[in-house]
């Protein structure tokens, strides 16, 4: 059984990161997932004891999972959870009285051993993929959204919350620009600000400007780009001038649906996002290249980018392997050019 105790600590806690720290409530709910690990770790022992409590949190988090999911937990959300319960024991320590005795010593424990795990290629959408999307048939007004909506998402490579909340006002498409400001109502992660710009692939263009110009006839500036459409009509409804909480889904439905329709395989919106990315970084010709694609999808940092995002699939790692020294070594290689930059660059981060 959880200690009521222990249970109104986390809800202070994340009271005071909400209204302190101002993190968003998408980041508040994840926080608040960590912990739900933490309180069924320590069940009734008092957080000022739960030094000597076994197994350790690290240890418990590689047997338990509170999803109904089998198997143990990824490496990326061990860690999460570990960050999360390591800032609130340091809260706990800083702010609140009789948790002195909570060391910072032992607050660096909980951190995992480096995990083996079989590599993960994370799945992406290809252009040959979007370009079968762009020639897709389109009958009806809704099928006419979906594909615009797919085929921005590989040129933009936006999150799909920001997209359904993309006012008309915050793309010009005349310079291929997207204007991501929550202050507009664009619902960015962490409410970040930024212009972000399209790929600039013409038959894909095409697809995006004939729904921008089919819009803009109809909305006013403040209308949506993914427009709302009338459940009793099926036409874009005009009197919409919000979006709800589940918009999101409502768009990833839609977009099945017409994949579907189409005979198309259907992958999330966030595999789009994976694609701009992935197609960035094989056509990235220097660093400024691969640092322009990580700003465009508004990372803090390349390393990011590179980590979790720009791996090689199986055959694009045989095609370039196998392709190595066939023309013979030429130092001046554009290609190991950038290599030798993206080195130095990796050796600058390990020394910052």
């Amino acid at each position: 059984m959880i200690d009521k105790e222990n249970w109104r600590l986390t809800k202070k806690y994340l009271e005071y990161r909400l209204r302190v720290n101002q993190i968003t409530l998408g980041s508040l709910k994840k926080e608040q997932t960590h912990l739900r690990y933490v309180l069924n770790w320590a069940q009734e022992c008092y957080f000022r004891q739960v030094m000597i409590l076994r197994p350790t949190f690290p240890e418990y988090l590689l047997s338990e999972r509170l999803d109904g999911e089998e198997g143990q937990l990824s490496a990326v959300y061990l860690k999460k959870k570990l960050a999360s319960a390591r800032y609130f024991f340091s809260w706990l320590s800083d702010n609140e009285p009789g948790f002195k005795a909570i060391k910072n010593s032992w607050i660096e424990t909980l951190k995992l051993k480096r995990l083996s795990e079989v590599p993960k290629t994370r799945e992406a959408v290809s252009l040959e993929e979007v370009q079968a999307i762009a020639k897709s048939p389109v009958c009806t007004i809704s099928e006419r959204r979906a594909r615009a909506a797919l085929v921005f998402l590989f040129l933009s490579g936006m999150r799909i919350g920001a997209f359904v909340s993309l006012p008309l006002k915050a793309v010009d498409l005349s310079s291929r620009k997207v204007i991501q400001y929550p202050s507009l109502g664009v619902r960015t992660k962490n409410s970040k600000y930024a212009i972000t710009y399209l790929l600039d692939i013409p038959e894909l263009m095409k697809v995006v400007q004939e729904w921008d110009d089919e819009i803009r006839a109809i909305l006013p500036p403040s209308g949506y780009w993914f427009a709302p459409l009338s459940p009793e009509t099926g036409q874009i409804d005009l009197n919409v001038v919000s979006v709800g909480e589940h918009r999101s889904t409502l768009a990833r439905r839609s977009m099945k649906e017409f994949l579907d329709t189409v005979s198309l395989l259907y992958h999330s919106p966030h595999k789009f996002r994976h694609g701009f990315i992935q197609y960035g970084a094989a056509n990235s010709k220097t660093v400024a290249d691969f640092k322009a694609v990580s700003m465009n999808v508004m990372h803090a940092s390349m390393e990011i980018t590179d980590e979790f995002y720009s791996n090689l699939n199986d055959g694009e790692l045989e095609n370039r392997i196998g392709s190595l020294n066939k023309q013979g070594i030429n130092l001046e290689d554009s290609e190991l050019r950038l290599f030798r930059q993206f080195l130095e660059w990796k050796k600058k981060l390990g020394s910052s």
